[in-house]
């Protein structure tokens, strides 16, 4: 069997050293099994999303919205998608530093009492948005809006200040991004959200935008994830696609010797640094150095890091390689 990991945030980022140090006595026994029995290769860092884009040979580095539009329910069309995430924007320090809607615990009431305000604003633009799902909002527009924009994953949890809408038509998407903001932070919503002690949902995030494309057959037999891209595009070629097992004895109970199959571990983008880093990686069961052990391969990776840092890829072999030190940007994990 072919097996991959695919985990974003896996490895830490270069980082000062007083953050480091606060992981100096993290073990992670299951982890550096792994990584003790893999051979490193040096990649260029990269998002979840180009990633994925890139393995299915998606034209473009930034289509993801047509894809997670499917996943979340939506059907393809001729239709250019832009993602219109809701987030929060929190102040610090001069600077508005983002905090990403999947943390901000938002209903389904929430996102569609939302869109329906922002509809009835924005219809003389043209412009509607879906709430397909409580952190994910979506545009359908005519044609590309003639802007570049940066994937939240990217964004989250630094500032906003260089990463807002570029383009010939800029000024546009801004002014209704500031439109959009002001609607937010007088929505009845909001007050609630403020009485009870919850994080504002005060802005939106632009960024993702495509037209859906066929894409070529893919080699994969089965893919597990719970990440909306990752299963939009399962959808898009037709690989079977479940959520996340509890652990890896259900991926390994159905497949074949030969099946080549993905596990999509994306919850280290939501755990963040802290304790809930160690406890994720520490105690997770989906593939343990016993269940890998035998299996053709495992495949490490995307580090996302430092933008344009070199993060390794591990493909753990066949038989065991002796206990090693590993080293690269941002990590050195010591087994024994």
């Amino acid at each position: 069997m072919n097996l991959s990991l695919i985990i974003p945030d896996l490895l830490l980022p270069q980082a000062p050293n007083a953050l480091l140090d606060r992981y100096q006595d993290l073990r992670l026994p299951a982890l550096e099994r792994l990584l003790a029995r893999g051979t490193p290769h040096r990649s260029l860092g990269c998002t979840l999303e180009s990633f994925l884009l890139k393995q299915f040979k998606v034209e473009g580095n930034d289509s993801v919205t047509p894809y997670t539009w499917l996943a979340d329910g939506g059907s393809t069309d001729e239709s250019y998608w832009l993602r219109a995430d809701p987030v929060y924007l929190q102040a610090q320090r001069g600077q508005l530093v983002l905090v990403d809607g999947a943390m901000l615990d938002i209903t389904e009431a929430e996102a569609d009492a939302l869109c329906t305000t922002l509809n009835q604003h924005f219809v003389s633009d043209n412009l509607r948005f879906f709430p397909a799902h409580p952190a994910r909002w979506y545009l359908a527009l005519d044609r590309a809006p003639e802007i570049s924009t940066v994937p939240l994953a990217q964004v989250a949890g630094q500032s906003v200040n260089d990463c807002l809408p570029r383009g010939n038509a800029s000024q546009r998407w801004n002014q209704i991004l500031n439109e959009a903001q002001m609607l937010l932070h007088t929505h009845p919503i909001n007050t609630a959200r403020e009485q009870r002690g919850q994080a504002l949902i005060n802005s939106l995030w632009l960024w993702g935008g495509g037209v859906a494309q066929a894409l070529p057959p893919c080699s994969l037999q089965h893919i597990w994830a719970n990440d909306a891209l990752a299963r939009g595009l399962a959808l898009t070629v037709k690989v079977p696609c479940h959520a996340l097992p509890q652990d890896a004895a259900a991926c390994l109970a159905n497949t074949t010797p030969d099946a080549k199959q993905w596990v999509v571990l994306d919850g280290l983008r939501r755990a963040g640094f802290g304790r809930r880093f160690a406890t994720r990686i520490g105690g997770s069961r989906v593939c343990s150095a016993r269940d890998v052990r035998g299996r053709r391969s495992v495949l490490l990776g995307p580090g996302e890091g430092v933008p344009g840092g070199l993060q390794p890829l591990l493909r753990l072999r066949q038989r065991g390689a002796q206990s090693r030190v590993l080293r690269g940007e941002g990590f050195d994990v010591r087994s024994g």
